[in-house]
């Protein structure tokens, strides 16, 4: 009687332990997470767009069709516009660069090399710092004290 107890109590055991080796499934407040959610689903086609909405209208050919070239019209756009956003921090970003050569050739002119030299380390220090405090550098910055 001991040994089936025993066996019994090993085979409850061993479904606990392989039970809890399962990864659970993640929920959210609305239920169970589907996968390709947020990031990881692409953008859906403008085919598709059309395609939903068809369905979802009940849509003519015709409209589906008109709907369609609408969204492949729009879809043109974005992509444009995405990439107008991009060149436009590129073109900020080498205005701002330039700005920066031509007073650090002003400032040179009128503090001499050896200034322009500490200034410009200590505004690596600066760069430095700040860098570090944007990707949450191990030193976080001291609370203020009351």
């Amino acid at each position: 009687m001991k040994k089936i107890a025993i066996l019994a109590l090993g085979f409850i055991f061993s479904l606990a332990v392989s039970a809890q080796d399962q990864t659970p499934q993640q929920t959210g407040e609305r239920g169970p997470k589907r996968e390709g959610r947020q990031g990881d689903r692409p953008q859906m086609t403008p085919q598709l767009r059309a395609e939903r909405l068809a369905k979802q209208l009940d849509l003519t050919a015709d409209q589906k069709t008109q709907v369609q070239t609408l969204f492949e019209k729009q879809e043109a756009n974005r992509q444009k516009k995405q990439g107008d956003v991009k060149k436009s921090r590129e073109e900020m970003k080498a205005q701002f660069d330039e700005e920066l050569k031509a007073q650090d050739e002003e400032l040179l002119k009128i503090i001499g090399p050896e200034k322009m030299k500490k200034y410009q380390d200590a505004r690596a220090e600066r760069l430095k710092k700040m860098q570090e405090r944007m990707s949450g550098g191990d030193n976080p910055r001291p609370q203020p004290q009351n």
